[in-house]
């Protein structure tokens, strides 16, 4: 192999180096800084995506903060209105209730008037009876006769 007789080492080591020179002169040095400014234009990218990133993440954050206050104030509001209107179901059956209770007592009033009429009736036309059949009794077992007016003024005294 020609490439390792140590006579042809300096011609290669010679066209080694000329090779590498045009090389780093014609590919390499033009699009050296062509590759630096794509890199540093990526990390400008990069760094500005991130820099918006968090202050979408700070607006989102703001959000869902305004989100739960608001969440917070309606829920409060429901809970306000909620008492109100079981404080006014209280008053409205309490009023309710009143009315219901007056209405009870006038009919227990006019109830009880009623039956205290319905018994001095009972009793007049008891007190009727009786008289009849205590006279009717007296005339068949003593054969006396006795008028109802008689019984009923013989029971009066007593």
């Amino acid at each position: 192999m020609p490439q390792f007789d140590p006579a042809t080492f300096g011609s290669q080591l010679f066209w080694f180096g000329v090779i590498f020179t045009l090389l780093y002169f014609v590919v390499i040095r033009p699009t050296l800084p062509k590759v630096g400014k794509v890199i540093d234009a990526r990390e400008t990218q990069v760094a500005s995506d991130l820099d918006r990133a968090e202050a979408a993440k700070g607006s989102a954050d703001a959000l869902r903060a305004e989100h739960e206050a608001a969440m917070k104030a309606a829920r409060d509001a429901a809970q306000a209105t909620v008492a109100q209107a079981r404080e006014a179901a209280a008053k409205a059956a309490d009023l309710q209730l009143k009315a219901v209770t007056a209405g009870l007592d006038a009919d227990a009033e006019t109830a009880a008037a009623s039956l205290a009429l319905a018994m001095t009736s009972a009793r007049a036309g008891l007190e009727s009876t009786v008289a009849e059949l205590t006279s009717e009794a007296v005339a068949r077992l003593a054969g006396i006769a006795v008028t109802p007016a008689d019984v009923s003024a013989a029971l009066a005294q007593n």
